[in-house]
């Protein structure tokens, strides 16, 4: 009997479900992830040899079923689940501070003592409650803070897969210090169809800045430096709380206390869905730039989603910094200049408005995230813009 046509032809998603199967039968060795955190191995017939009868060792992921259709999501959910389980043993702590239980009402917001709930994860991200006394407590000069602000439609459960993969990218590039790894989670579950849910989660964008700014101003009086990284929305908290931190106002609120500049954060923002203008010196945001030591910008000049930014208030000519690259930036504290490095990836990504992309799809986004966390520049120049 002949096959069949639809026995001959295998669908693409059968094709993607075995590689990824084939990725996920293999154990990603620490090693392998950092070549410089351990001893050299010995060869794989070495390893044969002292060990005769073992079978390969395997992680059971649990992998979504694959079809034409949801191909493409599926394996992005599959690479995030398998980057979660190969988070090796390291020296770096993750932290999970969390707003979702609060108010995003401006409002309401609590700016005396805001209740975050801290949770610690463990290396396959599992939390354990903490309190926020510990945390601040943790931290020492020695370990480098780098702060995680993801983008919108992020529901909870999918915060720690997303950030770890981020983290797992960044840190392959050679890190240098011992990290502590914190997740600033914010409500932004998907709600609704896309533009009504986007006016929503920009509606709550200036509350989180504030519960962010309140949080910075806890440890920057105790880490030597803190590094920020956001995606979409996350870029627009993490601007508004260095502006809220500086003694700007976020909704026509302030944060209580003597504000806080000279905080020299490094930041860098992906697609960053935040005006074009608000980081000049008139800017909605323009006081965060008091706290900036560095920025690190990347976007996508046909992002089909930051094209239509303006749609958000229906006022045309307004364009995302994530969409149009470098504009014009305010003066650091010291009045000098602030050092820009900016990529565009729209040859790489094409017209869409996601963050793995940035990072998968070329080694340039986590080199350069990579520098600011160290405090390097061994990022290759090429097309990046430097000002």
């Amino acid at each position: 009997m002949k096959p069949s046509q639809h026995t001959r032809k295998q669908p693409a998603a059968a094709f993607a479900a075995a590689l990824v199967s084939l990725c996920v039968s293999r154990q990603t060795t620490a090693e392998e992830l950092f070549p410089w955190s351990g001893p050299q191995n010995p060869a794989p017939k070495q390893i044969s040899s002292l060990l005769p009868n073992a079978e390969p060792l395997i992680h059971q992921v649990s992998l979504p079923e694959l079809t034409e259709g949801t191909t493409d999501a599926a394996i992005k959910t599959a690479r995030e689940q398998i980057s979660l389980t190969n988070i090796p043993n390291v020296a770096d702590r993750f932290w999970m501070i969390s707003t979702r239980s609060l108010t995003s009402s401006i409002r309401n917001v609590d700016l005396d003592s805001p209740q975050l709930r801290v949770h610690r994860l463990d290396n396959q991200g599992k939390a354990s409650p903490a309190t926020l006394d510990e945390y601040l407590g943790s931290l020492t000069p020695e370990r480098q803070v780098v702060v995680y602000v993801h983008g919108n439609r992020m529901a909870s459960n999918k915060v720690v897969n997303r950030s770890f993969s981020v983290y797992r990218n960044i840190v392959r590039c050679n890190e240098k210090r011992p990290m502590d790894w914190v997740i600033f989670s914010w409500p932004s579950t998907k709600q609704g169809v896309l533009m009504h849910d986007a006016r929503r989660k920009a509606s709550r964008t200036d509350a989180q800045g504030l519960y962010l700014a309140w949080l910075l101003r806890q440890q920057v009086e105790q880490a030597e430096s803190t590094k920020m990284i956001g995606f979409s929305f996350g870029s627009r908290v993490i601007t508004g709380a260095l502006h809220s931190l500086a003694g700007g106002k976020l909704g026509g609120r302030l944060l209580p206390g003597s504000p806080t500049t000279g905080a020299t954060v490094d930041v860098g923002l992906v697609a960053p869905a935040i005006d074009s203008n608000w980081l000049s010196e008139k800017g909605y945001h323009a006081m965060a730039t008091k706290n900036l030591d560095r920025l690190a910008l990347l976007y996508n000049r046909r992002d089909a989603v930051l094209k239509r930014y303006w749609l958000l208030n229906k006022v045309r000519g307004r364009v995302a910094l994530g969409y149009t690259g470098p504009r014009s930036f305010a003066p650091r504290a010291d009045g000098s200049e602030l050092p820009v490095v900016a990529r565009d990836y729209s040859s790489y990504i094409g017209l869409r408005h996601d963050e793995l992309d940035y990072y998968t799809k070329s080694r340039h986004a986590a080199n350069i995230m990579a520098d600011l966390i160290n405090d390097t520049n061994d990022t290759e120049i090429n097309d990046t813009e430097i000002r």
